[in-house]
């Protein structure tokens, strides 16, 4: 196949669609990159660390800031659909490495749809639950992982949710941009109503620390890992660039500006619901900002409100991974390590079709086999083998200062594993 990222459909050459701009670049990492940090894994990260939990994510905000500018100078130097694949084949000449680091991203994303279908469902079963509140099953994950049961309504939506953006990316890349802008533009509007209401309702006295600072870092470190599952939308924006119209200018503005939109909103969220709840969230898991907003002067309707941004917060982080994950798909495709089928995209809507209908479906089958906090968790761990990948790939293929800035962030990765490693392996340890 041509290196100009086409495919052939009855010998016309196909390529992918140029009409993402600087409103799009936003709309897709802002939508990905809240999605699981706030609604998703909160509760588990205050349960974790108590007052501390705002650091947790301001920590995995500046590990992954260094990331962000690999993926920037990296995509640019090679505009192409793969993100780290494409990096990692130029930076180390080894396909099966590659290769590796390419499927697993794919699960990788094909984990994070499920973490954000299973939140759509929740909440929306909360709100609306129509299908009944019939226990399907109850999951007893080893170990140490919550249990999770599984209600009628929620297990319905979190199937409908994916299959609802498989259709809506299968319609074009402009058409599932433009939803996207519109859902992020809600959910942003919402926690800042969330965050400006939610002061009035902060008790003080939820934030006196029971232990010192050297006794809640381990926690607030391991509890971060958690939240690089929400910045995927790196990986996401850079899928992309082959459908940027201007890339160069667009690809930085759009990947800087969104951690800065994103750690303000996950840093306030954090800071005020423990103000509003406390430390001790016990179960509330990832419905828990319903929980804080209910405590609000807004009462019901506040809980109401937050369903409603949870919901389309989740709907956008599925629309904007299923993008990711099915470009991603079609490199590999195209580069042999999957079926060559992959790579076939539609000559009417310029998407790769059969790429998103996969991507789609292995979703759907994570939903039904694992609990929420195994699938945030896996996806977790498989980003931050992609974000060191990504660095290390930097400092092959970047240069002058460029290397340093990524030299310091695979420093930073090789950090987090090792104390993650000890806590998983001895979790008396924090």
């Amino acid at each position: 196949m041509a290196k100009d990222q086409t495919t052939d459909t009855n010998d016309v050459k196909i390529q992918l669609s140029k009409e993402l701009g600087l409103k799009e670049a936003l709309g897709i990492a802002v939508g990905a990159l809240i999605g699981g940090g706030v609604f998703s894994v909160l509760g588990i990260v205050i349960n974790n660390t108590g007052p501390m939990a705002f650091l947790s994510f301001i920590l995995a905000g500046v590990v992954s800031s260094f990331t962000a500018f690999s993926y920037v100078h990296l995509a640019l130097r090679y505009p192409k659909a793969g993100g780290a694949f494409i990096y990692a084949q130029q930076a180390f000449k080894k396909k099966w490495f590659s290769g590796f680091l390419g499927i697993i991203l794919w699960f990788g994303y094909t984990f994070s749809i499920s973490l954000y279908a299973m939140t759509f469902g929740r909440y929306l079963g909360e709100v609306l639950p129509i299908f009944g509140e019939k226990v399907l099953w109850e999951f007893h994950p080893p170990f140490g992982a919550f249990d999770y049961t599984v209600t009628s309504s929620a297990f319905i939506y979190q199937l409908i949710s994916i299959l609802l953006f498989i259709g809506l990316n299968m319609l074009g890349v402009k058409e599932s941009s433009r939803a996207q802008n519109l859902l992020v533009l809600t959910k942003v509007s919402i926690l800042v109503f969330y965050i400006i209401t939610g002061i009035f309702a902060v008790q003080k006295t939820n934030f006196s620390l029971s232990s010192t600072f050297g006794q809640t870092i381990i926690p607030v470190i391991t509890s971060s890992v958690l939240i690089f599952v929400s910045m995927e939308g790196f990986e996401i924006l850079s899928n992309s660039v082959e459908e940027m119209k201007n890339p160069e200018r667009d690809l930085p503005i759009g990947m800087y500006l969104s951690i800065i939109i994103v750690l303000i909103l996950y840093v306030s969220v954090a800071i005020i619901t423990v103000g509003i709840l406390g430390s001790d969230v016990g179960e509330m898991g990832e419905v828990i900002l319903t929980h804080a907003a209910r405590q609000s002067f807004l009462k019901e309707t506040g809980a109401i409100i937050m369903a409603i941004a949870a919901i389309i917060s989740a709907a956008s982080a599925i629309n904007a991974t299923l993008m990711g994950s099915s470009r991603l798909s079609y490199m590999l495709s195209h580069e042999r390590i999957i079926p060559k089928a992959f790579a076939k995209i539609s000559p009417k809507t310029r998407v790769p079709m059969r790429a998103i209908i996969i991507s789609g479906i292995l979703s759907m089958i994570f939903v039904l086999l694992f609990s929420l906090e195994v699938v945030a968790m896996a996806a977790s761990v498989i980003f931050m083998i992609i974000f060191g990948a990504v660095n290390a790939s930097g400092i092959k293929l970047l240069e002058g200062k460029k290397r340093i800035i990524s030299g310091i962030g695979v420093i930073l990765i090789i950090g987090y594993w090792i104390i993650w490693i000890i806590t998983f392996i001895n979790p008396n340890i924090v």
